[in-house]
């Protein structure tokens, strides 16, 4: 028996959250029309079932908690998945603010794990290295410059 549009979105989202673009995109690639995909996401949304919001609280808590990435990184996946450029930047404050994070820490933490498997290196070679490290991954100039100063003194 053939899944219906609705069901088949409804195990989609049991296996992990999506974005109303991803998922959107997802029916499409299972071969639903897309004005059928859209009247699934109406219903969704309706429900309670997928929100774009709580994906990106979720998600914005999960890499900035988890594993230390930049506001900036975050909210460029953000951007990737589909949520509005004014969604992640609310989600990403109020993360910040209900876990306290100090994001000078975090890339200070990031910074002396990478500091740890660099080995031994001179210490001009070893400060511009990390700079460059913590610049690919999105974080302010301004934290990298302070945090390199801190930590290529150790």
């Amino acid at each position: 028996m053939a899944q219906t549009p609705y069901n088949r979105a409804l195990d989609l989202l049991s296996a992990r959250p999506y974005t109303v673009r991803q998922l959107r995109r997802k029916l499409v690639q299972k071969e639903v029309p897309a004005d059928e995909a859209e009247t699934v996401i109406q219903r969704l949304l309706g429900a309670g079932l997928l929100d774009d919001e709580r994906y990106a609280l979720g998600y914005a808590r999960s890499k900035l908690v988890g594993q230390g990435s930049s506001v900036r990184r975050i909210s460029q996946e953000l951007a990737r998945k589909g949520v509005s450029t004014e969604l992640s930047k609310q989600a990403i404050e109020q993360v910040v603010i209900d876990e306290e994070i100090d994001t000078r820490a975090v890339v200070e933490r990031v910074a002396r794990k990478k500091l740890a498997s660099m080995g031994d290196l001179e210490p001009v070679v070893l400060r511009r290295r990390l700079f460059a490290f913590l610049a690919r991954r999105g974080y302010e100039m301004d934290e990298i410059r302070e945090v390199v100063a801190a930590v290529g003194k150790t």
